[in-house]
């Protein structure tokens, strides 16, 4: 399952900051960023206190699958930008970006920001198939994510990931 991240169902604003839509960034059409950059991290009660995007997706099996995050690869002295992601009424899972500002690099930076994303990724347990909520937050601000994808154990297709999955209007 694929999902362009700026084809959200539904937004959330909280605490003065919100996620934004930016046309022509990323690998495809849009992405998200969660804005203002001066906006002070969440890092307590996500869900009530966090800026928040919801997807609507469909299962048709349950049980327990990855889910990646294609973030935007970014510099910033705090060394790191998070997320949060969680279905329904989860607990959600904070997630850690890799953010540089100066000094090495390494391996694993240079290939995100040769790729144009970094990936990030948790796991979400599906009780029952059927339609159930993604629900990313923002945890630090300045995170911009491009693309969701979930493994449900079907073919994964095209070079970091697939295209995105058929999407109800």
């Amino acid at each position: 399952m694929s999902i362009d991240a700026a084809h959200f169902d539904r937004e959330v604003p909280r605490g003065g900051a919100r996620w934004r839509t930016v046309r022509g960034l990323g690998r495809r059409t849009a992405a998200v960023e969660a804005v203002p950059t001066t906006a002070q991290p969440i890092t307590e009660d996500l869900t009530s206190r966090a800026p928040e995007l919801r997807y609507r997706v469909r299962f048709t099996t349950a049980g327990t699958f990855p889910v990646t995050v294609f973030r935007l690869p970014s510099l910033d002295e705090r060394g790191k930008r998070r997320l949060a992601v969680g279905l329904d009424d989860q607990p959600p899972t904070v997630l850690s970006g890799q953010a540089i500002a100066t000094g090495n690099r390494g391996d694993a930076w240079a290939r995100n920001v040769e790729e144009g994303v970094e990936k990030l990724t948790a796991r979400v347990t599906v009780s029952a198939p059927g339609e159930h909520v993604l629900r990313l937050f923002m945890v630090d601000p300045g995170m911009t994510v491009d693309q969701i994808v979930i493994e449900t154990g079907g073919p994964a297709g095209g070079y970091l990931a697939p295209p995105e999955s058929y999407r109800r209007t």
